[in-house]
């Protein structure tokens, strides 16, 4: 199944590039922009310049999450074989503005609490100090592999706020393996797109990478609603991938080296 998921998130990446592109152009160019005016917070000769540096941080990441989540339309259509569009990234905009700016607080709250707590804790040292520091690092790693779901999940099934939260912990403690090579996965994405200018893959290839996960990963369930005999931890284990992804191995086609730059050399069009 992983090896799947990486050839067809590579092939929807490669096929479908303009629309990883603008998304991720108007990004870095909001990244740049809040990056620039939280340097100027944080030199400010005041003794809040600090708070205020925290705060400016968690609005700048509420905001720009609008950015990065009104990609995952156009990212699902790309996922289900479907053609997007662009016109569709700048309409999901204002539909996605309330859930996105909460989901960027969160994250970026998040960020603070470890930005502030890990050096406070590791420098008091010995042991309580030590203690205190892996514990917060622990649970900071914890809400991160679970949140990365938040939007895959939102996208897909559509539901509330808290709801796709709490759904978030559920797909993570099911799928723990799965969620931490997903996480250094995009981790790795991230990386590559700072070598290519951030234009790819970018935050959009990372939303296109979850909201592909996600859909495969999605097969396991649909599959064990139909053979409920099979949900013991160690049936869960035997789940036929290779009959589950058919469908979609088959829609993808076979694709070798050729097809990415003469895609009419598969018989495709």
């Amino acid at each position: 199944m992983i090896g799947f998921y990486l050839k067809k998130n590579f092939c929807d990446g490669w096929d479908h590039i303009l629309f990883l592109i603008v998304p991720n152009i108007l990004t870095t160019l909001y990244a740049a922009l809040a990056f620039f005016l939280l340097s100027v917070v944080f030199n400010l000769e005041s003794p809040f310049a600090l708070l205020l540096s925290c705060l400016a941080f968690i609005v700048f990441m509420a905001l720009g999450m609008v950015l990065v989540m009104a990609s995952a339309e156009n990212a699902a259509a790309i996922a289900d074989f479907q053609m997007p569009t662009l016109g569709a990234y700048f309409k999901q905009m204002p539909k996605v503005f309330f859930d996105a700016v909460r989901y960027g607080a969160l994250l970026g709250t998040l960020m603070v609490v470890a930005f502030i707590g890990v050096p406070v804790y590791f420098s008091a040292g010995g042991i309580l100090g030590f203690a205190l520091c892996a514990t917060l690092i622990f649970f900071e790693a914890i809400f991160f592999l679970t949140l990365q779901w938040f939007i895959p999940l939102k996208t897909i099934l559509g539901r509330g706020f808290v709801q796709t939260v709490k759904k978030c912990f559920v797909l993570f403690f099911d799928n723990a393996g799965f969620s931490v090579f997903v996480f250094f996965f995009n981790l790795f994405l991230l990386a590559l797109s700072l070598m290519i200018f951030c234009l790819v893959p970018g935050p959009a290839g990372v939303v296109l990478s979850g909201i592909n996960a996600l859909r495969l990963r999605l097969y396991k369930y649909d599959w064990l609603d139909v053979h409920p005999e099979n949900k013991t931890a160690k049936l869960r284990k035997k789940i036929p991938w290779d009959a589950l992804l058919k469908e979609d191995r088959d829609n993808l086609g076979p694709r070798g080296f050729k097809s990415f730059f003469m895609p009419w050399s598969d018989g495709k069009n």
